[in-house]
């Protein structure tokens, strides 16, 4: 008779690696940005006890380009790597016997510093630029090794300093051949994906019985690459040998184009006056790239510009004009321009955890993102150094009473009040946090405050006055 025993099979520990943002925002040139820092944690989540030999991470940068030229016996391909940063840190240090960690989960926290120097990422069918983060659990022989990788993508946003030249308007004008007047005008120089490009034509006709067919209006792209060890054979040939002098090969695309046949002269004026809207592809698509230089890849774009004449004898003319853009992740002036202070001090800059922790001692529960600013004035409520959350429970309980004695249109005890959300201890009540809560050391950048999650919820209806702020 065949005995059967049940199995158990152990259930694999969780090892991933976790950051604050897969997407790095590089400001200014490379010869003028000051770099940033690149924040993450390994987790370990063991449902068991695990042996473990080492813990390591490492983090690689690489640009490559790789094509091909020619047919036959004189096909060639040119490729080339370079490693522009390589970087490698040790959670937990090999040694000759392996740590024994018990069930629970583990955090290794990291900050790579990353140079402003860095080129952007991209992904080209002759080339690309890429950052890769690879954490490695090393364990003992005869067992598994737990391995996590993480794809990081680089962008670059221009200082306004240095972008003013590049966000004024550009306007071309000229007369063509004795034929027609023409300028054409941009608002700016950079734009950003996903958005619209405003083309402005004014057309004079000098030529007796000149009439416009169409106008066309295309958003082309130039990836250029460059190797500078020169080439390879791509097919095993005796007859091709290695060049000592750099290469490069560009490639053009049309990204978008527009063409409109509906163009019409004003009997007023005598002249055409036309705005076309010229569309950027949203980033995602993988139909653009952004505007980058390194030092085997490089792209840039143009605008380019057909105006169909029919003459008067029949024949037709074409006269066509060319304009540099930029695209770039995000307009400057978007980047830096603050929002009013009345909208922005609504958002509470506490700490998410600490602030759950006092929503739930209040009993009470979080407001919806889209809470109407609240008319009643806030009240204040002191308290000595030595006081802690659970004396804040007291405090706000106390006060909550009081509140609803003085006003009979309150809520119940279940609902989002304001009185209930601003009792709050002063900043010596917590020893490890500052204003509300907020980690005053490691504050973030504005964008960064801006993208974080953080409950929002309204404080005050109106700013508080100079005589109040003095009092308290």
């Amino acid at each position: 008779m065949l005995n059967v025993y049940p199995i158990q099979l152990s259930q694999t520990p969780e090892f991933r690696i976790q950051l604050e943002d897969d997407e790095v925002c590089l400001h200014g040139m490379p010869e003028e940005s000051a770099g940033v820092i690149l924040r993450g944690s390994i987790l370990l989540n063991c449902h068991e006890p695990l042996k473990v030999k080492s813990i390591t991470m490492k983090l690689i940068g690489v640009t490559n380009v790789d094509w091909v030229e020619g047919s036959g016996s004189h096909q060639r391909r040119f490729r080339e790597e370079h490693k522009v940063i390589e970087k490698e840190y040790t959670f937990l240090k090999l040694q000759k016997k392996p740590y024994h960690l018990s069930s629970g989960q583990y955090k290794w926290d990291f900050q790579v510093p990353l140079p402003g120097t860095l080129p952007e990422t991209i992904h080209h069918e002759m080339g690309q630029v890429s950052y890769r983060l690879k954490a490695y659990c090393e364990r003992p022989k005869f067992y598994t090794n737990y391995v996590d990788k993480k794809t990081i993508k680089v962008k670059r946003i221009a200082l306004p300093s240095s972008s003013m030249e590049m966000s004024q308007s550009v306007i071309i004008s000229n007369i063509w051949t004795d034929k027609v007047g023409y300028d054409i005008s941009l608002p700016s120089k950079v734009f950003c994906t996903n958005k619209s490009i405003p083309i402005s034509f004014d057309l004079v006709p000098i030529a007796p019985d000149l009439r416009v067919n169409w106008i066309t209006c295309v958003l082309k792209e130039y990836v250029t690459c460059t190797t500078t060890s020169g080439s390879t054979p791509a097919l095993l040939s005796s007859s091709t040998s290695p060049s000592s002098l750099s290469h490069s090969k560009t490639e053009g695309r049309i990204i978008n184009y527009i063409r409109d046949d509906h163009v019409t002269i004003d009997e007023t004026t005598g002249q055409i006056s036309r705005t076309e809207l010229l569309r950027v592809p949203d980033e995602d698509s993988s139909e653009v790239n952004y505007d980058m230089c390194s030092d085997l890849i490089q792209v840039k774009h143009k605008l380019k510009f057909t105006v169909s004449l029919l003459n008067a004898d029949g024949h037709l003319s074409e006269l066509r004009a060319a304009i540099p853009v930029v695209i770039a992740p995000l307009l400057p002036e978007d980047e830096n321009v603050l929002p009013a202070y009345e909208d922005i001090w609504r958002s509470i800059p506490c700490n998410p955890e600490l602030f759950a922790q006092m929503i739930a001692l209040n009993g009470i529960s979080a407001p919806p993102l889209s809470t109407s600013p609240l008319s009643q004035s806030p009240q204040l409520v002191a308290s000595d150094s030595s006081s802690t959350l659970s004396s804040l429970s007291s405090v706000n309980s106390s006060s909550a009473i009081s509140s609803s004695n003085n006003n009979s249109n309150r809520h119940d005890g279940s609902s989002f009040s304001e009185d209930d959300l601003l009792i709050m201890p002063p900043a010596t009540a917590f020893p490890s946090a500052g204003l509300m809560g907020l980690d005053l050391s490691r504050c973030p950048s504005y964008s960064t405050a801006l993208r974080t999650g953080a409950p929002s919820c309204a404080l005050l209806s109106s700013l508080p006055s100079y005589e109040s702020t003095i009092a308290a």
